[in-house]
């Protein structure tokens, strides 16, 4: 089946010569497996292109489009093309349906709103248990340090609207904990069913006295970016997020990792592996590379004062 959920990337890496996997004659089979389509992800881009890089080009790309119920099916079409080895990409869901199916075959994960050792995806990260391993970004860090970063923006601020869904509802607790040590009130709203309401949780939030927005990380926020933007700059709402695309798009300020560099480790990952590599043998990465991105013009829009602190701490600045 090919379409915009599923298709082969054989054509966009052509140039590049194929790979033996694990000492067979024939080029290796890549599935991956992911929230949503190449083109609205944020890894999957840089995972795709350092795969080819490394001479890998027989890739079989399946999204949900953020929808979690299709991944039984899109697990049971990757199998069928018997793959070498599978990519499970960002949220939990895709890792939980190859687990669900029992796929024997290497499995690459890059946990971008989970911890895999909380959620028992592996045991511990040095020596990862079973046939899987990966990449794991420590989101719950990052969303508190986004606060920290809110709250020296807006230093009078005392009630933050902080929005979750089902892919970052594991961070709602840390993030709680997180506001209680820095004095300062949360006003949650957890999404549970896409099309999300965003303008009405804002509105609600703005009824609460909030002072500002905090995203958690999830990529229906990042491919709602736009939306989000212009809801945050009409409400006037200083807001910050995971992703650069939520900073490029009017939020305040954005902390993630490096999506280019998570993306190339996670393939390189799986390189090691399709040449004869065990999981048990790669130690979980944790992402250790972040990117502040700060959008000046948003606070000048907004009448806000960007603390120098902040500004000397920034890896790109929009102005």
């Amino acid at each position: 089946m090919t379409d915009r959920r599923a298709f082969v990337l054989a054509g966009a890496l052509a140039a590049f010569a194929p790979q033996c996997v694990l000492g067979q004659a024939r080029p290796a089979k890549i599935g991956l497996l992911s929230p949503r389509p190449l083109e609205q992800s944020a890894y999957a881009p840089s995972i795709v292109r350092r795969l080819g890089e490394l001479g890998y080009r027989n890739l079989h790309y399946r999204s949900a489009d953020g929808v979690p119920d299709r991944y039984p099916l899109l697990v049971e079409e990757l199998v069928e093309q018997r793959c070498d080895i599978f990519f499970a990409l960002e949220g939990e869901q895709p890792l939980r349906a190859l687990r669900a199916a029992r796929v024997h075959a290497p499995v690459v994960f890059l946990a971008a709103d989970y911890d895999p050792v909380e959620r028992g995806a592996i045991s511990t990260m040095r020596t990862p248990d079973g046939n899987r391993t990966g990449v794991f970004i420590p989101q719950t860090l990052l969303a508190v340090r986004r606060m920290q970063f809110m709250r020296d923006v807006v230093p009078e601020g005392r009630n933050f609207l902080l929005m979750a869904d089902i892919y970052s509802r594991g961070q709602v607790q840390a993030m709680r904990r997180a506001a209680e040590s820095m004095r300062l009130d949360l006003t949650v709203v957890e999404f549970v069913k896409r099309p999300y309401d965003y303008a009405g949780a804002i509105d609600a939030g703005l009824k609460a006295e909030v002072e500002a927005l905090i995203t958690l990380s999830s990529p229906a926020f990042l491919a709602d970016a736009a939306m989000l933007g212009a809801l945050a700059a009409q409400r006037r709402l200083p807001s910050a997020g995971d992703a650069a695309g939520l900073a490029e798009a009017g939020f305040l300020l954005s902390l993630g990792a490096d999506s280019r560099r998570v993306g190339e480790r996670v393939a390189e990952i799986g390189a090691r592996v399709l040449k004869g590599a065990r999981t048990s043998e790669i130690p979980v990465e944790q992402a250790d590379q972040f990117q502040l991105v700060v959008n000046a013009a948003a606070a000048r829009a907004l009448g806000k004062s960007l603390p120098e602190p902040v500004m000397a701490r920034a890896d790109r600045v929009i102005s």
